[in-house]
C-alpha cells in the first residue's frame, strides 16, 4: 500500500451527535460519520486534528447579519423545529454546532500548509446562501474557504462531487475566478433543481463553472467520463484544490439518485491526487452528503484514492447507451468550449 501524500482528518467528538439532516433521515447521517471515523481509524494513517470553532464575525463573512440573529435566536428554544421548508433542522445549541463546523475550515486552512490533504468528514455544506439555510445544510463551510483563500491571494479549484447540485456554493462563486466543476444527478426537477450546463459564470467568474449534471441512474462508467473534465484543473493550475466529495450518488442511498459505487470515489480520489502532484496544489476536502449503509465505505475509499491506493471494492455498474451518449456528448461539448 502507498502512503502517498500526508493526510490529516479534522475530528471532534461532538461530531458524533450533530446533523442538521430531516429527522427522518439524522440517524442514518450520525451512523455515516461513526462507521467513518471507525473506518478510517483501521486502514487509514493519517494526523487527527481537532478543529477550532468558529467566531461569530466569521459566520457574519459568510451570511447575512439577520439570518445569523435567527440562528442564535432558534438555539435557545427547546424543542427541534426546521430553518427552512422542511429540511434542515435547528434544535438546543446548534449555533456552536454551526461555529464548530465553520471551525473546521478554518483549522483545515491553517493545516494545509503543512499537509498535502486535509480532510473534513462533517463538511461540505454547500446548499446553504448568503441568507438562508437548505438542503440540511445551515452555513457554508466551502464558500468560506474558498473565499478566505481568494482573500490571501490563492488560486482556487473546486471540484463539487454530490448528488446534489451546490447551488449555494455556485451562487457565492459565480462572478469569481474560481474553478468550479460541479458533477451531480440532474433532470431538472432533482433537488435542488439547478445546475443548468449553459450556466457558465459571470464577470470575473465567466467561463469557470461547469455544471456537469448526470441524468438519474448513471452508473461508474458515466461518472468517470464525467471526470475526464478535471483535465481543466490542471490546465488551471491552482495553488489550492477544494473537493466536496460527497457520496449521496451510491447505489444504495436512502436519497435514490446515481447508481454509483465505491470505486467511483476511489477513482475521484486517484484523480484529484494526480492533480495534487502536477499541480502542486495543496487538497482540502469534505464529507458531503451520504444516507446509505455504504457512505463511510464510500468516504474511506475516496481517501484511500488520494494515499494512491486503488480500491475495487463492488462490481462496477454501467450505464445504458442513450445515458452514456448524453454524457459523453455534455463533456465533449465542454471540452471543446462549446458551451
Amino acid at each position: 500500500m502507498s502512503s502517498q501524500g500526508l493526510l490529516g482528518i479534522i475530528w471532534h467528538d461532538r461530531y458524533l451527535e450533530i446533523s442538521f439532516s430531516h429527522p427522518m433521515i439524522r440517524d442514518l447521517s450520525k451512523r455515516r460519520i461513526r462507521e467513518f471515523i471507525e473506518l478510517a481509524r483501521q486502514r487509514l494513517q493519517f494526523l487527527e486534528i481537532r478543529p477550532e470553532p468558529a467566531t461569530e464575525e466569521d459566520l457574519l463573512r459568510i451570511h447575512a447579519r439577520e439570518y445569523v440573529t435567527k440562528l442564535k435566536e432558534v438555539s435557545k428554544l427547546p424543542y427541534v423545529g426546521f430553518l427552512d421548508e422542511g429540511d434542515t433542522v435547528h434544535y438546543p445549541g446548534i449555533f456552536e454546532d454551526v461555529l464548530l463546523v465553520l471551525g473546521a475550515t478554518k483549522t483545515a486552512l491553517k493545516y494545509s500548509e503543512f499537509l498535502d490533504y486535509v480532510y473534513n468528514p462533517l463538511g461540505g455544506f454547500h446548499h446553504a446562501t448568503y441568507g438562508r439555510a437548505l438542503g440540511f445544510c445551515p452555513v457554508n463551510d466551502v464558500a468560506f474557504g474558498a473565499l478566505e483563500l481568494l482573500r490571501r491571494g490563492a488560486k482556487v479549484a473546486i471540484v463539487d462531487v454530490d448528488a446534489h447540485h451546490g447551488n449555494g456554493l455556485v451562487d457565492y462563486l459565480y462572478d469569481k475566478p474560481v474553478l468550479k466543476i460541479n458533477v451531480f444527478a440532474y433532470d431538472g426537477r432533482f433537488f435542488p433543481g439547478t445546475g443548468k450546463p449553459e450556466e457558465r459564470g459571470i464577470g470575473e467568474g465567466k467561463g469557470f463553472n461547469y455544471n456537469v449534471g448526470l441524468p438519474l441512474g448513471s452508473g461508474d462508467d458515466a461518472f468517470e467520463v464525467a471526470l475526464s473534465l478535471l483535465q481543466k484543473v490542471e490546465e488551471f493550475d491552482p495553488t489550492h484544490i477544494i473537493v466536496v466529495a460527497g457520496v449521496d450518488g451510491h447505489k444504495d442511498d436512502e436519497l435514490k439518485s446515481l447508481n454509483l459505487t465505491c470505486n467511483s470515489y476511489n477513482l475521484l480520489g486517484l484523480k484529484v491526487a494526480r492533480l495534487s502532484r502536477v499541480t502542486g496544489a495543496k487538497v482540502i476536502g469534505y464529507g458531503g452528503g451520504g444516507y446509505g449503509r455504504m457512505s463511510a465505505e464510500c468516504m474511506v475509499a475516496f481517501l484511500e484514492g488520494l494515499k494512491g491506493i486503488r480500491n475495487r471494492t463492488e462490481i462496477p455498474t454501467e450505464t445504458g447507451k442513450e445515458i452514456m451518449d448524453k454524457v459523453k456528448g455534455l463533456v465533449e461539448r465542454f471540452s471543446k468550449g462549446l458551451i
